[in-house]
């Protein structure tokens, strides 16, 4: 586009030097060229501002500046749709809440009961003597989380396998937990790999992570993910 209205200009130039030459010839003929090609002139400069014209346009078309500002939007919108897919990889995740059973056929009925901070964990109806957890390093409090299970299974279970379960705090940091088992009613605590669950009866699990103080004093995101016959199932508990 831009040759073409280079060449109308100069045909224009050459126009007006023919016009100059012409003076020479007689007035009337003269005179009667002079008009002609003026109007051809003006025909060609015209013709010359729409091809600009066109041309910019097209320009504007296949070109779209963009700011510094833009391409920053536009950048945090792709980090911000990552960040998300990421954040929210949770929405993948099957979920299990808080008093609401969450039920596998012919395997278990899981429920978690209670979530608790606390340098020391007691079983639920202490007795006389009992066995109890304390965390240990300073500036750390245990994580304790009560799961409640009903075996569906045909045969009895052992406690130490209904489920793994990991801690998760802001997103990124990651603890691992342990378990334990109450017994006669809550009053003691013991070992789950010495334990099992008779078919449809009840146990009563609290899964424990040493987490450090600002996990429980901190409103950022903490959720534990249960790992029960292959499945993951996250218990959000603070958003």
């Amino acid at each position: 586009m831009t040759m073409k209205s280079g060449g109308l200009w100069l045909v224009a130039a050459m126009l007006a030097v023919t016009v100059t030459g012409c003076s020479s010839g007689s007035a009337g003929a003269g005179r009667d060229r002079t008009e002609k090609l003026k109007a051809e002139i003006s025909e060609l400069k015209k013709e010359n501002k729409f091809l600009k014209e066109e041309n910019n346009r097209l320009k504007e078309t296949l070109v779209t500046p963009v700011t510094a500002e833009e391409e920053g939007g536009t950048a945090e919108l792709l980090n911000n749709g990552s960040s998300a897919a990421a954040a929210d990889s949770g929405e993948d995740h099957k979920r299990i809440a808080k008093g609401t059973p969450l039920t596998i056929d012919g395997t278990g009925e899981y429920t978690i009961t209670k979530t608790s901070f606390g340098k020391k964990v007691n079983p639920s109806n202490p007795g006389s003597y009992y066995t109890y957890y304390e965390a240990k390093e300073p500036g750390t409090t245990y994580l304790a989380i009560t799961l409640k299970v009903k075996n569906l299974a045909g045969q009895a279970i052992n406690a130490g396998g209904v489920a793994e379960v990991e801690v998760t705090y802001d997103n990124k940091y990651e603890y691992s937990t342990f378990a334990t088992m109450e017994k006669n009613g809550g009053e003691d605590f013991t070992y789950t790999n010495i334990s099992t669950i008779g078919p449809l009866k009840y146990g009563t699990l609290v899964f424990m992570a040493e987490v450090p103080d600002e996990v429980k004093s901190s409103g950022k995101t903490l959720y534990a993910d249960f790992e029960i016959e292959g499945e993951t199932y996250r218990y959000t508990i603070k958003k």
